[in-house]
């Protein structure tokens, strides 16, 4: 495992001097593949409480890694593990901060609601829901979570958005949000 962590760590720095350089996408591609080697390393440390304070350090690594691939849940799930152990007050101290930089960037993201004359409504935010089962999705804009009724059809189709920035054309009809058109935002 620390051979494991060791390369994550090497290709995250990798991936640092790319983004320092504008290589956007061989930054991302990088830490990527850093993000899934540290997960296996993190995932083998969540249970271990008696390992401080290298499994909160472990977790947090986890977590920034995440974060620097868009994944600011999967991040923000990483840190509650690391602060729900005993980790050291410095680390925890580290974590919080962590925290408070994906919910900053996570505000950036969501877009305020941009109603229209015709019915029409555009929402650009976070598709953090897809109930397949309701025929319904969420997508978390500035002004809170609006949920829109889908086709039957494209549930599918949503599913691949998930977790994404997306933009939103949706109608009103009585009480009930009806989905137009869902495409990356961006």
């Amino acid at each position: 495992m620390r051979n494991t962590h060791r390369q994550a760590n090497l290709l995250a720095q990798e991936a640092w001097l790319a983004k320092e350089k504008g290589q956007v996408d061989r930054s991302l591609d990088l830490y990527q593949k850093a993000y899934s080697l540290e997960k296996g390393v993190a995932v083998a440390y969540v249970d271990l409480q008696d390992q401080e304070p290298t499994r909160s350090i472990i977790l947090k690594s986890a977590a920034v890694l995440a974060k620097e691939c868009g994944l600011f849940r999967e991040a923000e799930q990483w840190l509650s593990h690391a602060l729900a152990g005993n980790p050291p007050e410095e680390v925890a101290t580290e974590l919080r901060t962590i925290f408070k930089e994906i919910n900053k960037k996570q505000g950036k993201r969501l877009v305020k609601i941009k109603p229209n004359g015709n019915k029409l409504t555009e929402v650009e935010g976070i598709l953090s829901m897809v109930d397949t089962l309701k025929h319904r999705i969420g997508v978390d804009a500035a002004d809170g979570r609006i949920k829109i009724e889908v086709p039957y059809d494209v549930n599918d189709i949503a599913k691949k958005f998930f977790d994404n920035p997306v933009k939103v054309t949706y109608q009103v009809e009585g009480r009930r949000k009806w989905l137009k058109q869902i495409q990356k935002a961006g």
